[in-house]
């Protein structure tokens, strides 16, 4: 099993087959295994839990082991990212307590049968809520949502801030000011995590790396092999095989 679920300021995976070896990333990353307790390393020191948050630019290795884990790497400057900061200052990781996740596991337990958005949104309010960060949903601004909508049907042959802008009648300040206000990731993390989703998107679908990177407007596969590597902590290869993709904003 490999489940990629793709939001905007974070990529989760659920999965019985990862084995990461030890490695840092520029992303936070959390991890809660179903029953059994974690097979994971952070600096090298094996840690003796079922759920963790480990902070960015933190080594630690990870291997399911065979058994059926969720794990989400999270942009720390998206306003989830910004909370977890003050959660974990400068440790380098954080464990929920027994209650938080026993409340995350019951809502994980769902997901084996039930791929969907919906499965997938309850969960993140059980971890975000268990973390300390209650999101509230509110109207996007129009223009937002018109910009969403083109990168959504783009053709990825250019992903510049200053032609959205001028499309949107805004500079190129403005509009980034106003994405970052109303998503809460900067509109230029946002739109590398969107050539990730594209270039995904195409993989599953059949297409080689190569075609699917160049696609995406990557500069070469081995740009999209090094963007994936920094962005979720895996080889791209890894990442896709056998995988299935699922588009939760």
């Amino acid at each position: 099993m490999n489940r990629i679920y793709w939001d905007l300021d974070k990529i989760s995976m659920l999965t019985d087959s990862m084995d990461a070896s030890s490695h840092s990333h520029g992303m936070m990353q959390f991890f809660v295994c179903l029953k059994d307790s974690l097979n994971i390393k952070v600096k090298g020191k094996k840690i003796e839990t079922s759920c963790i948050l480990v902070n960015k630019n933190i080594k630690h290795s990870f291997n399911t082991e065979n058994q059926i884990c969720f794990t989400s790497v999270i942009e720390p400057v998206s306003s989830f990212g910004i909370a977890l900061n003050t959660l974990l200052g400068d440790k380098d990781y954080y464990i929920p307590g027994e209650n938080q996740t026993v409340r995350i596991r019951t809502c994980l337990a769902p997901m084996i049968e039930n791929f969907s958005k919906e499965s997938y949104e309850k969960l993140m309010t059980a971890i975000s809520e268990c973390l300390g960060w209650n999101q509230s949903k509110n109207s996007l601004d129009d223009r937002i949502v018109k910009l969403l909508d083109m990168l959504a049907h783009c053709s990825c042959d250019d992903h510049s801030i200053e032609e959205y802008a001028d499309k949107l009648c805004l500079s190129p300040s403005r509009l980034s000011h106003l994405f970052s206000e109303e998503v809460g990731i900067p509109l230029k993390k946002y739109l590398s995590l969107h050539q990730l989703e594209r270039a995904f998107e195409n993989i599953l679908k059949g297409e080689s790396i190569t075609d699917a990177a160049m696609e995406a407007d990557f500069d070469s596969p081995s740009h999209f092999a090094f963007t994936v590597k920094k962005m979720m902590g895996l080889p791209a290869r890894n990442t896709v095989k056998n995988s299935e993709f699922l588009k939760v904003y």
